[in-house]
């Protein structure tokens, strides 16, 4: 077992490169926090505010640290920072995420010998305007979020399940939907001729939005 922080003000605290492998974060504050390249494997946030209630200062910063494994539950990560991070089986529920930035972020587990294995999950989060550029999500677990304005550009997602999320004002070049689980899902910029939709899975109003945007025309009496 590692460290436990209970309640502590860890605001501009400087963490990088730290063994916190373990480390238990319990109703913790911090704003502006540095966790730059620390080994966080297995570690558990619950209830932890990194982005200050008057929006003034910092998000906190966990770029390129290591995330296996990890858990946050029912914080505020509101611009925070994670890009190029290891974080195969990072899970997030109930998080404030808006701005959060998971660009170049390694959710895979190599397998020798065996196809790319990627491990995330995320639920019921707020993650409008976000990042997930150039990350590998394939059938990855991301359901009842909030994710207007993602930008995702070579972004893959295929086989992922996305049931239940907002993700009106998605946006990437190269982002790859083929097969995901769209159901109960809002979008107003999904556009075949430019996002691989192949194999989707949605229902009937959605695959109706999908033809408008083709200025395909249905009629129900033909």
């Amino acid at each position: 077992m590692g460290l436990v922080f209970h309640e502590e003000d860890l605001s501009g605290s400087d963490h990088a490169g730290a063994d916190l492998a373990g480390a238990e974060f319990h109703g913790c504050t911090l704003n502006g926090a540095c966790f730059r390249h620390a080994d966080l494997t297995g570690a558990t946030f619950l209830r932890c505010r990194g982005f200050p209630a008057d929006g003034e200062g910092n998000g906190v910063d966990f770029s390129y640290a290591t995330l296996r494994e990890a858990r946050f539950e029912r914080c505020d990560l509101t611009t925070a920072v994670f890009a190029g991070a290891s974080t195969y089986d990072l899970v997030l529920e109930h998080c404030q995420l808006q701005g959060a930035d998971f660009s170049g972020c390694d959710f895979t587990l190599p397998i020798r010998g065996a196809s790319t294995l990627a491990s995330f999950r995320m639920h019921g989060c707020n993650f409008a305007f976000g990042d997930l550029s150039n990350t590998y999500l394939k059938a990855c677990v991301l359901t009842d979020n909030r994710m207007i304005d993602l930008i995702a550009h070579n972004c893959c997602l295929a086989d992922a399940d996305l049931s239940g999320s907002d993700l009106n004002g998605l946006s990437g070049r190269g982002l790859d939907l083929t097969g995901a689980d769209l159901r109960r899902t809002s979008f107003n910029s999904l556009d075949p001729r430019e996002v691989t939709l192949s194999g989707v899975r949605m229902g009937l109003p959605q695959g109706l939005q999908i033809l408008d945007t083709l200025d395909i025309v249905i009629d129900p009496d033909a």
